[in-house]
Parts: C-alpha cells; sequence; structure tokens
C-alpha cells in the first residue's frame, strides 16, 4: 500500500518483507528510510505527541491557556452550547 502527499514530496509505502515482517518506507525526497511497523508506529506518534506540545507552548506564549480553550472555541469567538445563540 502506498500514500503519496505530493505537497510535501513525501511516500509512505507499507509493505511485508520475506512474508513476515511488516514494513514502512518513509521517502522524504530522495531521502528515504525504512521502519519496522512498529518502529514507525512509536515514531509517528512521537512525532504527534511533540507536534502538539510545541503547539501548546506556542499558544501559551502568545498568552493562550486551557481556561481560554474552555470558554472559546479556540478562534477567539465564545463557544455556543445546548443549541442556544444569539437569542435570534
Amino acid at each position: 500500500m502506498v500514500y503519496e502527499f505530493k505537497k510535501h514530496d513525501m511516500v509512505v509505502t507499507f509493505a511485508l518483507r520475506d512474508d513476515t515482517k511488516r514494513i514502512v518506507q518513509l521517502a522524504l525526497g530522495s531521502e528515504t528510510r525504512t521502519f519496522e511497523l512498529e518502529e514507525f508506529t512509536d515514531f509517528w506518534l512521537t512525532m504527534i505527541e511533540e507536534g502538539r506540545k510545541a503547539t501548546s507552548a506556542y499558544l501559551e506564549s502568545l498568552g493562550w491557556s486551557s481556561r481560554h480553550r474552555s470558554k472559546n472555541d479556540g478562534l477567539g469567538r465564545p463557544r455556543i452550547s445546548d443549541g442556544k445563540g444569539d437569542g435570534a
């Protein structure tokens, strides 16, 4: 199975090696890395976790906190709940 992300010049290929070992080939541009499936899954989850940490730190540096997120929808607008709008 092959997934192409042309915008980023990235190709992810899932395959079997020796009919027993599942591998993932990650190609970014002309650089290719081969991972066992479990290793790739750990790598991808780590990327997601680190990305979320970086995003949270950035938002906090802008003055956003979890208190803001609970009151707003994240776009600077109050959250509409229980189907109630502005009364119109």
